[in-house]
């Protein structure tokens, strides 16, 4: 079995804009004391639809749902702003980076995930939580109150990542944290219709 999400990749310019508020982040965790894995740069991505664990005998319909949304979504930007936690910033487990929560974001991962459900590769719970955007860069070892790490950086902008492809991604744990392996890339195709 594979453990796959679909995901789009946050790696650039991302890892060049964020990069002095990520120095600073460290120092105040050293600080603090805080015992924090930092996510590198190169597996920042902002997941779409997370699948679990499937056989890999799933992975050529997996392509060809993700191909037939891929042809008729266009290229777009999203802005990357805010640095928050889950589950809060009081009890923190996990930073990230806010995204832009943008209307054809939401018809992208929609459109894939009616594709996946007809192809009974998706079982959607009609209670499931919102979409909240977002990008990982770091878990804690132990839920930690990372207010004050954190707050200096609120509202701060990060510029935007251009989107032209979804990637399926496979995660795999080395060691106590995971790894992300490419498996599958589609281009975003459609001509770009100007934004209302």
């Amino acid at each position: 079995m594979k453990k796959l999400f679909f995901a789009l990749n946050a790696t650039d310019p991302l890892a060049t804009s964020f990069i002095p508020t990520y120095k600073k982040l460290r120092i105040n965790a050293d600080k603090k004391d805080i015992t924090i894995k930092w996510v590198p740069a190169d597996n920042y991505h902002i997941t779409v639809t997370f699948l679990g664990n499937r056989p890999p005998e799933q992975l050529s319909t997996l392509e060809e749902c993700l191909s037939e949304v891929c042809a008729s979504h266009s290229p777009f930007d999203l802005k990357i702003e805010d640095i928050g936690a889950f589950a809060s910033e009081h009890d923190a487990r996990v930073l990230w980076l806010g995204v832009q929560n943008k209307k054809i974001l939401n018809t992208l991962k929609n459109d894939l995930e009616e594709k996946l459900e007809q192809r009974d590769l998706l079982h959607l719970q009609s209670d499931e939580k919102d979409f909240v955007p977002h990008l990982t860069i770091a878990r804690l070892k132990n839920p930690k109150s990372v207010k004050d790490m954190i707050s200096p950086f609120k509202r701060k902008s990060f510029g935007k990542i251009h989107v032209d492809e979804v990637i399926l991604y496979e995660s795999k744990m080395q060691g106590l944290f995971p790894v992300y392996i490419p498996l599958i890339r589609c281009k975003l195709t459609a001509p770009v219709q100007e934004e209302l």
